[in-house]
C-alpha cells in the first residue's frame, strides 16, 4: 500500500514537472512569428504518404513527407546498412 502511494506520488510529481518544463510566453511569441514563414516554404512542396509495415506489429504506419526526405532516408538507411556490413569479420 505504501510503495504504491508512493509510486503514485513520484509519477504525479513527473508528470508536473514535465508540464513546467514547457516554453516560456516569450519564446512560443517569437516560435509563432517564424513558423508562418517556415510553413509556406514547405508547402510548395508535394507530399509523399507511403503505408509501411513495422516489424514486430499487426499494425502498419502512414508517413507523408517529401520526395528529397524520402531520398534522404533511402540514403541515410543505404549508408548505414553499408557502414554495419563493412565493420563485420568476413569469416565467422
Amino acid at each position: 500500500m505504501k510503495l504504491s502511494k508512493l509510486l503514485f506520488t513520484a509519477f504525479l510529481l513527473s508528470a508536473l514537472a514535465g508540464c513546467a518544463s514547457g516554453t516560456s510566453e516569450n519564446q512560443s511569441a517569437g516560435t509563432l512569428k517564424t513558423e508562418p514563414a517556415a510553413s509556406l516554404a514547405k508547402d510548395n512542396e508535394e507530399k509523399i504518404c507511403k503505408v509501411r509495415a513495422i516489424t514486430g506489429s499487426r499494425f502498419k504506419q502512414k508517413t507523408c513527407m517529401t520526395e528529397k526526405e524520402w531520398e534522404n532516408m533511402a540514403y541515410e538507411t543505404k549508408k548505414m546498412l553499408d557502414e554495419d556490413t563493412r565493420s563485420k569479420p568476413t569469416n565467422y
